[in-house]
């Protein structure tokens, strides 16, 4: 029985989120395009977290905290 192993990637320089599947000695085997899919549950998530209607603006800005070398991110709604 061979075993496969699934890794969710992230493409930084192609700005693409795939589902991968790999054979137990480690090839590629497949290779899903997901990132309309991943990108539709973020929004819709968003929206009922801050019970957002259609036409609603969210903005995510990112601040980094230096003394703690952490990131903390402000979300406002319009």
């Amino acid at each position: 029985m061979s075993i496969k192993t699934q890794t969710l990637e992230y493409n930084k320089d192609k700005g693409r989120i795939s589902l991968c599947t790999y054979s137990d000695d480690g090839f590629l085997e497949s290779e899903l395009d997901i990132t309309d899919k991943v990108t539709t549950l973020v929004l819709d998530k968003l929206y009922d977290d801050y019970n957002l209607d259609d036409g609603d603006e969210l903005l995510i800005t990112k601040a980094t905290n230096k003394k703690k070398k952490s990131n903390a991110v402000e979300v406002t709604t319009n």
